[in-house]
């Protein structure tokens, strides 16, 4: 392994999120697209909900089933969403894709989604901006990671080393030996950005660009931060034309901002609803 390992930092960070020009309009940095959640797990789209208005994406469609539409249009009042279920999914998706998306994640939350594998071969086909792949469609693609083949769009993976594990056929113990090669080897052989979560998450694009994150801490050792993650990388692959670049911006962010935190909770009390509180303080912090 040969390549060089970077790693992202404030200053790196600043001068590659965009401005914001005097004469912006809603939608003008492009539209995120979300997709998740199912019943009894509403929370997780919302947490990507939080995690896209956390980095500033200023238009987001979330596409969820009409059994948790009520529950995330009560908590979010900006987002556009488009309520489906098992007989229109197809034809809402297909409407929530041509509403001018720069960006789509999916699978927080989808594990009670009766449609979720028709969906997510729907989305490898048709989507044609970037497309992240979390959670629920990282289980479905460990079976079925011929899938990938059909993709006609950047994808990102977002597995942490369990999921990995089922991804990539390799034991888990193995992998944790040495990280960086399993994960540029799947990488480059399936063509995608893998981000493997954990502790210096290691991000990794198909052509062999690695980069180390230095930022985070035990704090986001719970529920949810995930799903946090999870929109922070849409907003910001909504905002950032270059895919790679937005994924080690997010992985960065989102381990940053938990490290301000630790000036106000704990590592056992860190609320993950105090994420766009945090951005508003660093950007503050750093005159943006």
């Amino acid at each position: 392994m040969n390549k060089q390992i970077s790693c992202m930092d404030t200053e790196q960070f600043l001068r590659l999120y965009p401005e914001k020009p005097e004469n912006a309009y809603k939608g003008q940095s492009g539209r995120t697209l979300l997709i998740g959640g199912s019943f009894g797990m509403a929370g997780a789209v919302c947490l990507n909900i939080l995690g896209v208005q956390t980095v500033g994406a200023d238009y987001i469609c979330c596409a969820l089933d009409s059994s948790i539409y009520p529950i995330a249009a009560a908590r979010f009042l900006t987002p556009v969403f488009y309520p489906m279920d098992e007989t229109n999914w197809k034809s809402v998706l297909s409407e929530a894709l041509n509403d001018k998306i720069s960006a789509v994640a999916f699978g927080s939350g989808t594990n009670r989604l009766p449609y979720k594998q028709e969906l997510l071969e729907h989305l490898l086909r048709e989507c044609r901006v970037p497309l992240l792949l979390d959670a629920e469609a990282l289980q479905l693609l460990s079976s079925s990671k011929e899938l990938l083949k059909t993709a006609q769009c950047p994808v990102i993976l977002t597995p942490h080393i369990g999921e990995f594990s089922r991804l990539s056929g390799s034991d888990a113990e193995e992998i944790l030996k040495d990280r960086v090669p399993a994960a540029a080897s799947f990488a480059q052989k399936h063509k995608v950005i893998l981000v493997l979560k954990g502790p210096h998450t290691i991000i990794v694009g198909p052509e062999g660009s690695i980069m180390r994150n230095n930022s985070g801490n035990p704090a986001l050792a719970q529920a949810g931060s995930g799903d946090v993650l999870t929109g922070i990388m849409a907003g910001l692959l909504t905002l950032v034309k270059d895919p790679f670049t937005a994924v080690t911006m997010a992985v960065w962010l989102h381990g940053h901002l938990a490290d301000m935190a630790l000036s106000e909770y704990s590592v056992h009390s860190f609320p993950l609803e105090s994420y766009p509180q945090l951005m508003n303080r660093f950007l503050r912090e750093n005159s943006r």
